[in-house]
Order: C-alpha cells, then sequence, then structure tokens
C-alpha cells in the first residue's frame, strides 16, 4: 500500500508556500556570483530522466529527487576535480584543469557506473589508506538487488598521461550493500584511527492505513534494505555493526540527510539522521566506548516533517556546532495555498501517542545550546521557507566572517497541487487506468521551476536573503550541491547537479572584487584519515572566534571540499589552534591571511584537555508533576482558527504569608479542585496543604486581605476556554476567606458580585489613592468566541461588600493578558498599565475620581502587539523604571509589518450565530488569509462556491473573500509589532532599549528581576507556546533567558553558564526570597535557587 506525501501533509497539517524568482536581467558585475558556461568549462552534463508508464513518480516517489555532486583532488594536482551522479544514465568524473576548464574522463576512469540503475548520491574518500581517493557510489530504485548493488571505484594510480584510472571493488571491501541507499557518510566514529561508513537508507514503500498499534510495531520492525546502517572499518574491512552498536533506524526509514559531528564536545562524533515522512529523525549520541543512544526528544522540542538536507555549522559563533534541516515550505502564498491540506490536531496528537515526535514542515535551524540541547530558531533567523528543498550548505561565501547559507530546491512537477491530487482521485475511480492513461495523468501535472536560495549571515543570529543579489535564484529543478573553490582564488565556488537541464557550476567573484578576507586551512592527518574528518579548528581574531569541524558528507546526496574555509573580518588573526580526532593539538600564532595553509598531525604534540563545565547560576530544586486534567480539549476542533489553544493555561501562580507565620509560601491552581500550596523558599514535591474551591477553570490568583481582618484572603479569577459558553455560570469569580489559621472558606455573596464573564487577570491597584485597594478585574476571550473578548472592569469596596464598577474606558479593555499597578508621574497615586493581544500598552490613571487614558502621553508610537507579559521595576537604579513587555516574539509563521499589519477580521460573517474569525498576515509584501480554502468552507460553507478550486483561492486577497457588506460589519484589531520590548521612562515618555534579539525567539509569558553580579540588576525572560494551531508549530526557542547588563547594554548569558535548561512553556513565574517558581502548562511546577 502507498501514501501518498498529500496524505501526511493532512495529517501533519505544516503549511507550504513557494519563492518566485524571477529570470531578471543582471549585469555580472551586480552579483557575488556568474553562472559559468558549460560550453567554456568542459562540464556537459545533464540528469535527464525519462517517466514511462511503469517507472514513474507515482510508482516511485523519490524518482524527482535528483543527482549527487563529489568533489575531490582524484590526482593530486592540487585541483578540486567533480563527479556527478545521473540517475538514468551514466555518472561522470571531471578533471579540472584550472582556471574554470574540465576534461571528461568519464571513460576514461570507467567511473560511469552501473547501466540500467538508479544512481543517487556519490562521495569521494580514500578508502584504504593510499593517499588517493576513491568514489563511492549509491543506488536506489524499483529495480532487482542487483541493480541496487552500491558501488566502489577504488584509484589504482595515474596512467602515462596523468589520469588516474579505477576499478570496481565494493564487494572487496564489504561495501556492496543492495539497500535502498541514498548516501554515504565517513568518519571515525569509535575513534580508532580509522573511518567508518555511515550509510543512510530509504524506504521505497509508503504505508497507509496503519493505526496507531500498527504504526508502533513498524517503527520496531527491523529491516536491513530500508534502515539506516552503520558499517565499522576493521582493519580494511568493512562489517555491519549496526545492531550491536545501537543504530536501528527500522522498516519505516526515509533517510534523505545526515551528518556527523561532535554536538556535544565530549570528543566523539555523534549522528543525525533526517527521515522523510512521518517517521522521526534520530540523534545518535555517541557514548564513547562504541555504542549509541538515541536523543532526538530530550536535545530536540521538535524537528522537520520531512527531512530533507542536513547541515551543520557555528553559526553564531559561540563554539558549538548548530544544525540545520531542510523541508519543504514554501515563501509564496500562491503556492501554500495549493500545496497545503487543512490541519487535523487529532491525527497529530495520535502520532504523538505513539512515540513519534513533533514534528513540523518548515526548514528548522537549530542552535546549540551546549548543554545537550537545542533550540529550533528557523523563523526568526529568516530561514525557515525554501520550498521542495534538498541542500543545505553552510560556508561563508561572502569572505566576512559570518558562515552564510545556500539551499538548492526544485522538484519537477507539483506532484502535490491539490487540485491535481482532485483530479487524480476522480480519474482513478472511474477506472483502473491503463499505460495512455497514466502517462497522461502524468503529463497533466503542473510544473513550475524554482529558484534556489542564498542566505546572507548579518550577524550570526539575522539572515537576509540575498538569492537575487548573488545572482543564484534562477528558476531550475537543483538538487545535490557542493562547494569548492574550484579556481584557487580564495572564494567558495557552487557546483550543483539539476534535473533534466546542464549542471551548473557558479564562480564565486568575491575575491575577484577584493571582497572580505580569508584563510584556507589544508589538513594532512593519517593515512587512515588523510583529510583530517572529525578535526576541530578554532580561528581567534581579538573576542572572535571561528570554529569549524572537519566533516566533508554534508548537504544532499555528496560532499564538499575538504579544505576548510574561514573568511575574515579583518585580516589580522592572532592564531589558529587545531585539534585533532586522536587527541592531539596544535596552535599556530599569527599565521597571515588571504592564502591556504597546511596543519599537519605529525606536527601535534600536545594533548588536548577535556573541555571543562561551567558553573551554572542557577541550581535546580523541585519539580511537582500534577495529575494529569481529567479531560482534554481540542479547541481547534470548536474554533479551528484559533492561533493557539486557550484551554487549561495553568497552573496559575502568587504569593503572600497565609497562615502569619512570618514565611511567604508559593500557592498554585491545579487541574483539580483545589489550591496548592508550598513554603515559599523550601521548594518540596509534595504541597505543605490542599485549599479545595469550587470548580477547575482558574485563570488568575490574587492575595490580598479582603475582609480587614489583618490575614491574608484569596481572589480567584475564573476563565479558560474548554466546553464553557459565554455567561457560563462556571466563569464566576470566587473570594476565599481566610480564618486567621490558615484555613479558608468561601465568602459570602457580597465578597463576590455576581458577573459571569472570562476573567484573564486580576490585580490589586488603589486607583484613586484612598489608602485601599481596589481589583482590577481583566477581561479575557469569551469561551467559543474567539477573538471576541469580555471587557474589565474593577471591583471596588463599598462598606462590607464589594461592587463591580464598570467604567467605559475598562469596558473596552479586552484580550488582557497582563496588568501591573505602578506609580509612574511622581503624584503618589498608581497608574495601571495593561498589557493585551491585539491592542497597545496602555496605562490608566485616575485624576480627580475619574479614570483617564494616558498611554498616548507613555507610549507615544501606539504600537499593537500580541502582548502577553509585563515587569515593570527600577533596573539601573537612576529611580525611574524600566518596562518589559513580552510580545509573541519573532520565532514563527505569524508576521507583521507596519504596512500590512497582522490583522483578525472578525463578524458573524454568514449569520449563523457563531463568529467567524480570518486571520491575515503580510505575505511577500501582500496581505493574505492564513486560512486555506478547505478552512474557509468549513467556517462559512457558502463561501466555497466563490472558490471553484484550490487554483482560484491560492491569489485571493480579504476583499476577494469578504463582501464590502461583510468587511463594513467585521470588527478588525491589529499586531503591529511581534517584538518584545524593554522601555526606559524618560522625561514621562517610555522610550525603548535595545535588547539581544535571542529574546524574540519565544513569547515571552513571564519575566522577574534578580540582583546578579556585582550588585546589578538582571532580568530573566520565560516563556515558549507549546500548543499553536498545526499551521504555526510548537514555539520553543526559548530555554530561560537571563540578561545581564555589560558596558551599559543588555546581553545574553549563554545558556551553559547560567545553567538554564527549560524547554516547555512557562505560564507563570514567581520569586520568593532565592526560589524561583515556574508554572510548567498542563505538566506542574519547577523550581530552582538562585546561587550566591
Amino acid at each position: 500500500m502507498q501514501l501518498h506525501r498529500l496524505s501526511f501533509i493532512a495529517l501533519f497539517a505544516s503549511a507550504s508556500c513557494f519563492f518566485f524568482s524571477c529570470a531578471k536581467e543582471k549585469a555580472v558585475e551586480e552579483t557575488l556570483f556568474t553562472l559559468v558556461n558549460p560550453d567554456s568549462s568542459g562540464v556537459q552534463f545533464t540528469n535527464q530522466i525519462q517517466e514511462t508508464a511503469q517507472a514513474n513518480i507515482l510508482t516511485y516517489q523519490y524518482f524527482y529527487n535528483g543527482g549527487g555532486v563529489a568533489v575531490g583532488d582524484v590526482n593530486n594536482d592540487g585541483l578540486e576535480d567533480l563527479y556527478f551522479t545521473s540517475n538514468q544514465g551514466l555518472n561522470k568524473l571531471f578533471l579540472n584543469l584550472g582556471q574554470m576548464k574540465f576534461r571528461d574522463i568519464t571513460l576514461a576512469t570507467a567511473t560511469g557506473g552501473r547501466e540500467n540503475a538508479w544512481a543517487t548520491g556519490a562521495v569521494m574518500v580514500d578508502i584504504n589508506a593510499d593517499g588517493l581517493l576513491d568514489i563511492y557510489v549509491c543506488y536506489s530504485g524499483d529495480l532487482p538487488a542487483g541493480q541496487r548493488r552500491n558501488q566502489l571505484f577504488v584509484n589504482q594510480g595515474l596512467d602515462s598521461k596523468g589520469i588516474p584510472f579505477y576499478k570496481e571493488q565494493a564487494k572487496d571491501f564489504g561495501l556492496d550493500d543492495p539497500a535502498f541507499s541514498t548516501s554515504a557518510y565517513f568518519a571515525d566514529l569509535d575513534r580508532d584511527g580509522d573511518l567508518d561508513m555511515l550509510l543512510l537508507n530509504h524506504n521505497p514503500i509508503l504505508y497507509s492505513n496503519l493505526n496507531a498499534n500498527a504504526f508502533k510495531t513498524m517503527l520496531r520492525t527491523k529491516d536491513t534494505l530500508s534502515s539506516s546502517k552503520v558499517y565499522r572499518n576493521e582493519n580494511g574491512q568493512f562489517r555491519d555493526v549496526s545492531s550491536e552498536i545501537g543504530i536501528d533506524t527500522g522498516i519505516l526509514s526515509y533517510g534523505l540527510g545526515a551528518i556527523i559531528g561532535d554536538f556535544n564536545e565530549d570528543g566523539w562524533p555523534d549522528i543525525y539522521i533526517g527521515n522523510d515522512y512521518s517517521s522521526p529523525d534520530y540523534f545518535y549520541v555517541n557514548q564513547g566506548d562504541g555504542t549509541f543512544v538515541n536523543h532526538l526528544h530530550s536535545a530536540f522540542t521538535h524537528t522537520s516533517l520531512y527531512s530533507m538536507g542536513i547541515d551543520d555549522a557555528d553559526i553564531n559563533r559561540d563554539g558549538n556546532l548548530d544544525l540545520i534541516s531542510l523541508d519543504m515550505l514554501p515563501e509564496d502564498n500562491k503556492r501554500q495555498k495549493l500545496l497545503h491540506s487543512p490541519e487535523n490536531y487529532e491525527h497529530y496528537k495520535l502520532f504523538l501517542e505513539v512515540g513519534l515526535h513533533h514534528q513540523l514542515m518548515r526548514n528548522m535551524l537549530q542552535l546549540n545550546n551546549g548543554n545537550g540541547t537545542f533550540s529550533e530558531v528557523g523563523q526568526a533567523a529568516g530561514i525557515s521557507t525554501t520550498d521542495w528543498s534538498w541542500t543545505p550548505l553552510f560556508a561563508d561565501f561572502d569572505n566576512d566572517g559570518y558562515t552564510d547559507l545556500f539551499v538548492s530546491n526544485g522538484f519537477l512537477k507539483d506532484f502535490t497541487n491539490l487540485d491535481f491530487i482532485n483530479y487524480r482521485q476522480q480519474v482513478l475511480q472511474e477506472s483502473r487506468p491503463n499505460q495512455q492513461q497514466v502517462m497522461e495523468l502524468i503529463n497533466s501535472m503542473p510544473a513550475t521551476k524554482i529558484g534556489n536560495y542564498a542566505f546572507r549571515n548579518l550577524n550570526g543570529l539575522n539572515f537576509r536573503n540575498s538569492s537575487a543579489e548573488w545572482g543564484l535564484d534562477t528558476p531550475g529543478n537543483s538538487n545535490g550541491a557542493v562547494y569548492a573553490d574550484l579556481d584557487q582564488d580564495g572564494d567558495l565556488d557552487l557546483i550543483i547537479n539539476n534535473l533534466n537541464e546542464p549542471a551548473q557550476i557558479y564562480q564565486n567573484l568575491a575575491s575577484d572584487r577584493n571582497i572580505g578576507n580569508y584563510l584556507q586551512v589544508k589538513l594532512i592527518g593519517s593515512s587512515s584519515n588523510s583529510d583530517g574528518i572529525g578535526a576541530k579548528i578554532r580561528i581567534y581574531q581579538g573576542t572572535t572566534v571561528q570554529y569549524q569541524q572537519q566533516q566533508i558528507y554534508k548537504g544532499f546526496q555528496g560532499n564538499v571540499t575538504s579544505i576548510l574555509h574561514f573568511g575574515l573580518e579583518s585580516p589580522s588573526i592572532d592564531s589558529i589552534r587545531i585539534n585533532w580526532p586522536s587527541g592531539e593539538s596544535q596552535t599556530v600564532i599569527s599565521p597571515t591571511a588571504n592564502q591556504q595553509i597546511e596543519l599537519k598531525l605529525v606536527d601535534a604534540v600536545v594533548k588536548s584537555a577535556l573541555k571543562s563545565e561551567p558553573k551554572g547560576r542557577f541550581q535546580f530544586s523541585s519539580e511537582v508533576i500534577f495529575d494529569a486534567p481529567t479531560e482534554s480539549f481540542n479547541d481547534f476542533k470548536r474554533q479551528s482558527q484559533l492561533l493557539y489553544s486557550l484551554s487549561q493555561p495553568g497552573p496559575i501562580l502568587a504569593s503572600g504569608d497565609l497562615d502569619g507565620d512570618g514565611l511567604p509560601e508559593l500557592i498554585s491552581s491545579s487541574f483539580e479542585d483545589f489550591l496548592l500550596v508550598f513554603d515559599g523558599e523550601n521548594p518540596s514535591k509534595t504541597a505543605a496543604k490542599r485549599i479545595p474551591v469550587q470548580g477547575i477553570g482558574i485563570s488568575s490568583i490574587l492575595i490580598l486581605d479582603a475582609d480587614g481582618d489583618g490575614d491574608l484572603d484569596i481572589f480567584l479569577g475564573k476563565g479558560g476556554y474548554e466546553d464553557l459558553s459565554k455567561s457560563d455560570s462556571r466563569l464566576q469569580d470566587q473570594m476565599l476567606l481566610n480564618d486567621g489559621k490558615g484555613e479558608f472558606k468561601p465568602a459570602p455573596g457580597g465578597f463576590s458580585p455576581r458577573n459571569l464573564t472570562s476573567t484573564s487577570v486580576s490585580i490589586a491597584w488603589d486607583f484613586d489613592g484612598d489608602g485601599q485597594k481596589e481589583i482590577f478585574i481583566g477581561g479575557g476571550y469569551i469561551p467559543g468566541r474567539w477573538p471576541e473578548s469580555d471587557g474589565s472592569y474593577l471591583l471596588k469596596w463599598s462598606g462590607n461588600q464589594i461592587d463591580a464598577v464598570v467604567d467605559p474606558l475598562l469596558e473596552k479593555l479586552k484580550r488582557v493578558k497582563a496588568a501591573v499597578a505602578v506609580e509612574l508621574d511622581g503624584d503618589g497615586i498608581e497608574e495601571l498599565v495593561v498589557a493585551a493581544e491585539f491592542d497597545r500598552i496602555r496605562v490608566f490613571s485616575a485624576k480627580n475620581g475619574k479614570l483617564q487614558d494616558l498611554s498616548d502621553t507613555f507610549f507615544p508610537s501606539g504600537e499593537t502587539g500580541m502582548w502577553r507579559s509585563l515587569l515593570v521595576e527600577d533596573l539601573d537604579g537612576d529611580g525611574t523604571p524600566e518596562l518589559l513587555a513580552g510580545n509573541w516574539g519573532l520565532n514563527s509563521r505569524l508576521k507583521t509589518t507596519q504596512e500590512v499589519p497582522l490583522r483578525i477580521y472578525f463578524a458573524d460573517f454568514d449569520e449563523n450565530g457563531s463568529v467567524d474569525p480570518i486571520v491575515t498576515l503580510p505575505v511577500q509584501g501582500k496581505e493574505y488569509p492564513l486560512l486555506s480554502r478547505d478552512e474557509l468552507a468549513g467556517q462559512m460553507y457558502r463561501k466555497k462556491a466563490l472558490f471553484s478550486d484550490y487554483g482560484s483561492f491560492s491569489t485571493a486577497e480579504i476583499s476577494g473573500i469578504l463582501t464590502e457588506q461583510e468587511l463594513s460589519k467585521a470588527e478588525i484589531i491589529t499586531a503591529e509589532t511581534l517584538e518584545t520590548h524593554l522601555f526606559t521612562l524618560k522625561n514621562g515618555t517610555f522610550e525603548p532599549v535595545e535588547i539581544p534579539f535571542s529574546t524574540q525567539y519565544s513569547p515571552i509569558n513571564a519575566a522577574i528581576s534578580i540582583l546578579g553580579k556585582e550588585g546589578k540588576m538582571e532580568l530573566l525572560l520565560f516563556g515558549n507556546l507549546d500548543s499553536p494551531r498545526l499551521k504555526i508549530g510548537k514555539i520553543a526557542g526559548n530555554q530561560g533567558f537571563l540578561l545581564e547588563k555589560e558596558s551599559g547594554k543588555w546581553k545574553s548569558v549563554l545558556q551553559t553558564e547560567s545553567g538554564l535548561k527549560l524547554d516547555k512553556e512557562i505560564t507563570q513565574s514567581k520569586k520568593i526570597g532565592q526560589t524561583i517558581w515556574l508554572g510548567i502548562r498542563n505538566v506542574g511546577l519547577h523550581s530552582f535557587q538562585i546561587i550566591e
């Protein structure tokens, strides 16, 4: 049975966009790269495939995956040569003659490969340690085993004309594997001095109609033809040791990319394998004893769904290898709508329950935190959407000292076009197609050529799309790609294997134009590892350290140059240090830039010291796991266009001395009908007390002396979403009165006026300065009617009871997420600062007993946002407060601009009694709806008639979806900024203060300040979002950000230095003494101590 990729898109529902690049006329001098004419270079090669009724994309879904490229010096003349694979034709080997001239030596070397076979990846390696590069070729396809056996062309030396000649000897070395192979990766996995091999394989069959148990069983089912394998080099013979060392990817293996590197800096190479379709990726951590353990779930919060090519590099210069996995999310709105199926949260949840990991359809950029975990930041970095992508290549292409990114992409035909899928299903339902009909079906499939992508690394954290600027955006269908300095001029050229079009060589012109500086390092290792695979090289320039690990097998179906290339910000180099995989190290002082140097293992005499672990600033105290909620709710089934789940937002936290012993307690909501009370400064896994409450759905907890008897009482705000309805009786807030001994009972009715609205926030606020604090109630979303929200109001004491006071200004204040009462203008009366979603930050004050909106005074820019948290404190000791406003962040699908802000249009457009929200956002400068055609029809069925097919909807803007009459009655809310901001109060106005970009990696849900080093205030920011709609996906780039001030600027402290390692959604935080308490959504509590 076969399952189409479209079906998996429907299950996991990650969005699709596409980048249309125009074939613009550009003067050569305007671009960084120029395309070398094949007639000039002599590289005449085309990976031409021919579909038939028996062999095509419908019978083998990797039919369009294309070929690979290998690069290396096969004749030891100092010039890099090229080897291209052809799926259905002969592979070709080209000898580099210098000056971008090449000679086809395929026939002379007998390296064309097997006829009537399906070649995939190819790599160069000195397999027999004789100093000559050999070529290993992988095979796959719907073919007999004999046609799939991988080949090893062993270099026999040079003939009289200086041409290498080869002998095929895969069987002699034990490497003639008949599996369905994608590519090979060589590394010294056991550190015995020679190179072992990872063979990346895939299953040609896609299994459909598997229930949870069947899928779980198949994940554990072994299959020698599909599972990826490790071959150990045993004195020149290779043996499959996969099962012995813990490498087991099972029959549901669809490996398209892999990388080997020392990700945890323990000196042992680890393995990352990217799997296509729903099968999980694998992160095998080397245990140092010859075995591996899969740490995917603990190291990564989420991965790509259709993982394709893989690469790694230290992109932010923190000394850790970061990782990218490519997927197929396009950039263009039209293709997004044409290729994207509706989300199915139930299916997604089911697959998680059988042990799969969180997988989302977009490129993933995983920042290595240095503590065994990664934070995914691809959307914040700007590299997440490159369409149907194959090869990622990290390298410094413009020689500025920062690692850039190249991405090859394209798929010969739009196999997942929804209109084509409908047509195909119609054809198949009518009759079993004959051969002619099969070809007609294939020929009717739409086709779109795609430009490749190039991203310039601006500062280590931000990338800019420079595809057109660098001359790399010509539309085509590109697959395998590598880089090498083919003309030896000091910059990296690109070599690309295209499908049904000539292979391309892009010459880099950086050195010709004196752009930047560089240093190239050629490693001379041992005879059994001549290229020094696994070596670690660091270049020091002042406070800047560039770091690379020698690993040439990367990207997709090929290998890059073995000569390490470093771009330099300046030509002045302090030193180079290399750590060889055998343990030796050496240092070169003040090498000259803009040249190639050699580093030899024989010159290394000092054994490398082990990396010391920094002492963290915080120490884990305890974690309290609550009993799971008795019932879970799928909010998206109720309202499909929600941006994130609104049910069960807790735990909610508060603190206060409830028992009057002078020591504060931590009070937390639970998932049951009681509050939990803990010793605030001495965390324990067991609550000291339980306080019964009426119902669940607690959205806020306020500790105050409500009845004036000298002890602290508890006010509970009620909200949530779940199965609640508008004006539901379960939304009634509650007051619990303290009997003076720490025992609580519900207050009389006068202390909780009946008001059945959704409460999101409750804080004490002395708005009129009379010394008696009122309670501000922030209005939250109305259950079942998002984004409609109840308004806010005050609870004010009147004698012995509390009355609800509705003020017109507060009544309009909706979707509240946080509020703080603080004195701002020096009059001795507290102002109220409120953060809400799709609103500006607002400031209210009571002047002469009348409430006034001072928002324009304090925040003149008036930018609306998706504000989520507030912290107002004097952080710099100047007597005036700073204000930290936590926002949604930049690391998600949601984007906004001043010209085209994120918007929600909502009303009961179809007049059926329910609210119909339509979210729009900017895509390439224009406003488009987030929802798909199917989602629109599901929400407003009559709208389906407007769009007869997916193509007609793919270009629809809001004016084409809603009529003028519907638009006129729509309420429109906006978010003009999604960035978290820090402000300082100057001359009565809050002015922005620069904070590290890393703070934008997640929503900031909570923030606290602590006294840090040298008596300076520091900031702790917590966040993440575990339950956005699938089209947005899990946002988990925050492990707990610690910010400190250095030379007057805020900087982010590394996770290894802070010791924080929090990858779940933090809902709230409380600091009690030296203990910090965190609420973890749907989990429980986490606490840690500040280390003095």
